[in-house]
């Protein structure tokens, strides 16, 4: 593990830089990667920001996701993941950044594989907490649009700051990017307020068929590729879904389980207590102790089956 202070040394001394989000990119990696890529251009930093899937609408109001590029090219001095746990997060670029000689892993998840030559990870609530602590040990300026990209990717993986992640220095750094120009009301009501009808249609109809597990502790919230057709809504629309899920009494830990393909699924878990870091990490995935997920394949009801009998093992008497 390299300090925020080295890193910041040996990345400020290179000439060019090519920084990667994780494939389906959530408002931490497209905040911490656009912040970190402003920060480094004030040094003369030749800087290009990659992210192999295309950047969800609601997130158009930050004006620096135009440069975003989902095709690889260029040469580079180092390679930089941003909020990636895993190099396979990186999709289509992972064997880029693995074969590059001179990478560097900026990330918060405690489940990160250290998989770079120089990676910096903290456990802090987000990502965008550590890419500001290292802008503010190089000494660069943090301006109106960097204080946006900051707090957008605090406020989204803290559920506005509602998730047991957050601690005192979430808010003396979000209290911070205000002074510095971040517009908090914006951002709430882009990712937790907005939504097209298609999006209100699919709610309705995923949330009419939660399914209840070991004695209503477990929540299954499923969202199938028909649900997408018969609504008009998109995979990127679905954020948010399984926190209407944790808000129900007797759930101690949730599932959203969306079919991304035939016999495919991907599972996004949270949890109240139970550590679903360690559950996801059964089928090859991980994140937070609270907030994990992974991918599974076969037949739907036996993907159910795999992940209640993962959680039986783990949910106390």
């Amino acid at each position: 593990m390299i300090n925020k202070s080295r890193l910041m040394q040996k990345l400020l001394k290179e000439k060019s830089v090519a920084l990667f989000m994780h494939m389906r990119p959530d408002g931490d990696t497209i905040g911490s990667t656009l912040a970190l890529s402003k920060a480094l251009t004030q040094k003369g930093i030749e800087v290009k920001v990659f992210c192999s899937d295309a950047i969800p609408n609601k997130f158009s109001y930050l004006q620096s996701v135009e440069t975003v590029n989902n095709v690889f090219s260029g040469e580079y001095s180092a390679l930089v993941s941003v909020d990636c746990a895993d190099v396979t997060r990186l999709g289509d670029f992972a064997s880029a950044f693995a074969s590059h000689k001179n990478t560097y892993n900026v990330d918060h998840h405690i489940s990160n594989t250290k998989y770079a030559e120089n990676n910096y990870v903290e456990n802090n609530a987000s990502n965008c907490e550590n890419v500001y602590e290292l802008i503010v040990e190089a000494g660069l300026k943090i301006d109106s649009e960097i204080a946006n990209l900051l707090l957008t990717g605090i406020v989204t993986d803290t559920g506005n700051f509602a998730h047991s992640n957050v601690t005192p220095k979430t808010f003396e750094i979000a209290s911070k990017l205000l002074t510095f120009g971040a517009n908090v009301n914006e951002i709430v009501y882009q990712n937790f307020k907005a939504q097209t009808k298609e999006r209100a249609k699919l709610h309705g109809m995923v949330t009419s068929k939660i399914r209840y597990f070991l004695d209503d502790r477990f929540g299954v919230i499923t969202i199938t590729q028909d649900d997408f057709i018969k609504s008009g809504a998109t995979q990127d629309q679905t954020e948010g879904f399984i926190d209407f899920l944790m808000g129900v009494n007797s759930v101690e830990v949730g599932a959203c389980v969306m079919e991304i393909a035939k016999e495919k699924y991907k599972i996004s878990f949270r949890s109240k207590g139970v550590d679903v870091n360690a559950v996801a990490g059964t089928f090859g995935g991980g994140g937070h102790t609270l907030a994990s997920g992974c991918q599974i394949h076969g037949l739907y009801e036996e993907v159910i089956d795999k992940i209640v009998f993962a959680i039986s093992k783990y949910l106390q008497d």
